[in-house]
C-alpha cells in the first residue's frame, strides 16, 4: 500500500511540475525567449522525462527494496523541477508576469541540473540492486558525490550572467572566484573522466562476475549504454550540421533507452529476449555497413567505368542500387553466421551438429545406431542430467 503510494507521488510531482513549467512557458511570448530556453528546446526531451518517471515509479512500486527505482524517481523529481523553474524563469523576466522573485528560480535552475550526474551515476555503479558492492563502485559513488557537490558550487557561485539564463547576472556570485573559474573547470573535467572509467569499469567487472538472471540484466544495461554512446556520435552528432531539431530528438530517444532497458531487467519482463536483441543487432548493423560499403565502391567505380560512355551518373546509381539489393540476403546470411560463430558459439556448435546428424540420418537404416546417434545428439547440443529414447513397440 505505501509502495503504491509513493509510486503515485512521484508520477504527480514528475508530471505537475513538468507541466506548468511547460504551460508557463509556452505563455510567453516565443520571439523574445532566447534560444536554449524556448518551449520546443525543453519539450523535445520529454521522452527522457516520461521515461524516468514511469520505470523510476514502477520499480518503486513493484521493486519497493531496490534502490534503483529509487534513484531513477529522484532524477524524474529533480528534472521536473528544472521544467518548473525554468518556465517560471520565463514567465517571469522574459513574459514581465507579476510573479515572485523569478530571479531565484532562474539561479537554482542554474545549478540543480549538476545533481542529475549524482543519481544517474549511483544508478549505473548499484545496478541492478543498488547496493554498490566492490571497493570501485562506492570509490566511483563517493567521486560522483563530491564532483556533483563541486560542480553545483561553482555553478551557483560563478560569477558574472548565470550559466543557462545569460541574460541575469547571478545573484549570489563570488567575485573572487573569478580568476580561479579556469583550474576549477579542470579539476572537474579531470574529475569527469576519472568517473567516467570507473562506471565503465565497474559495469564491466560486474557483468564478468555475474550468472544467471543477473548477467542477463546485465547485458540489457550493457546493451542500451553501448547503443546510445555508439549512437550519439553516430548518429546525434551529425545531425547536428543537418537539423538541430532532429538531433535533439534523436539524443533524447538514445538516452531514455538507459532507463527503459533497467526497468525491463529489474522487473524481468521478457529478460532472456536480449540475447536475440544483441544478435539482431550485431548482424544488421554489420550488414548495413558492409551493404553502404559496397554501395560507395560501386558507384564510384560504376562512374569511373561508364564515364567515357555518359555524362550522366543515373545508369551507374541505378546499377549499383540493383546489385546491393541482389546482396542483402547473401550478406546478411554471412553476417549471421559470423556473429554466431564468434559470439554464440554454443548455438553454431548445435546448430552444425544437428546439420550433421541430419546427413547422417539419411542414410541410416539401424534402428540402434540411430538410437544412439540421437541420444548423443541431445547431449552435445542440450545437455540434460540425463537422455534416453523410448520406442513405442508395434
Amino acid at each position: 500500500m505505501k509502495s503504491g503510494i509513493a509510486a503515485a507521488a512521484i508520477v504527480l510531482i514528475s508530471a505537475g511540475g513538468t507541466a506548468t513549467g511547460l504551460t508557463l512557458n509556452a505563455l510567453t511570448p516565443q520571439d523574445l525567449v532566447p534560444a536554449g530556453l524556448r518551449f520546443e528546446d525543453i519539450a523535445v526531451h520529454l521522452l527522457l522525462q516520461a521515461s524516468l518517471t514511469s520505470v523510476g515509479a514502477l520499480i518503486v512500486w513493484r521493486r519497493t527494496e531496490n534502490r534503483i527505482g529509487w534513484f531513477l524517481s529522484a532524477a524524474a523529481v529533480v528534472s521536473a523541477v528544472l521544467y518548473l523553474v525554468s518556465g517560471y524563469t520565463v514567465y517571469g523576466l522574459i513574459g514581465h508576469a507579476p510573479v515572485p522573485r523569478p530571479e531565484i528560480a532562474a539561479w537554482v535552475f542554474t545549478w540543480l541540473g549538476g545533481s542529475l550526474g549524482l543519481l544517474m551515476g549511483l544508478t549505473v555503479l548499484g545496478f541492478p540492486d543498488g547496493r554498490l558492492r566492490s571497493r570501485s563502485a562506492r570509490f566511483g559513488a563517493a567521486l560522483s558525490l563530491v564532483g556533483s557537490a563541486f560542480a553545483v558550487a561553482m555553478l551557483a557561485l560563478r560569477p558574472g550572467p548565470l550559466l543557462n539564463v545569460p541574460f541575469l547576472d547571478n545573484p549570489f556570485g563570488v567575485a573572487a572566484l573569478a580568476e580561479w573559474q579556469e583550474l576549477l573547470l579542470a579539476v572537474l573535467f579531470t574529475a569527469f573522466v576519472v568517473d567516467i572509467g570507473i562506471l565503465v569499469s565497474s559495469l564491466w567487472q560486474r557483468f564478468h562476475s555475474s550468472t544467471g538472471d543477473e548477467r542477463q540484466k546485465m547485458k540489457w544495461m550493457l546493451a542500451a549504454v553501448g547503443i546510445a554512446g555508439g549512437g550519439v556520435p553516430l548518429i546525434a552528432i551529425p545531425f547536428v550540421f543537418v537539423n538541430w531539431d532532429v538531433a535533439k530528438v534523436v539524443f533524447s530517444v538514445l538516452m531514455s533507452l538507459v532507463p527503459l532497458s533497467i526497468g525491463v531487467a529489474i522487473l524481468r519482463h521478457r529478460l532472456y529476449d536480449i540475447d536475440v536483441l544483441i544478435n539482431r543487432t550485431l548482424v544488421y548493423a554489420a550488414t548495413t555497413a558492409t551493404l553502404l560499403g559496397l554501395y560507395a565502391v560501386m558507384v564510384l567505380s560504376a562512374l569511373a567505368l561508364l564515364r567515357p560512355v555518359t555524362q550522366g551518373n543515373e545508369l551507374a546509381v541505378a546499377l549499383s542500387t540493383l546489385a546491393v539489393a541482389s546482396l542483402i540476403q547473401p550478406v546478411r546470411r554471412r553476417m549471421q553466421h559470423a556473429v554466431d560463430r564468434r559470439f554464440y558459439r554454443s548455438r553454431y556448435d548445435a546448430a552444425l551438429t544437428l546439420d550433421v546428424f541430419g546427413t547422417r540420418l539419411r542414410n541410416e537404416v539401424d534402428i540402434d545406431a540411430l538410437r544412439r546417434d540421437l541420444v548423443e545428439v541431445v547431449r552435445d547440443t542440450m545437455e540434460p542430467a540425463h537422455a534416453s529414447v523410448w520406442l513405442r513397440p508395434q
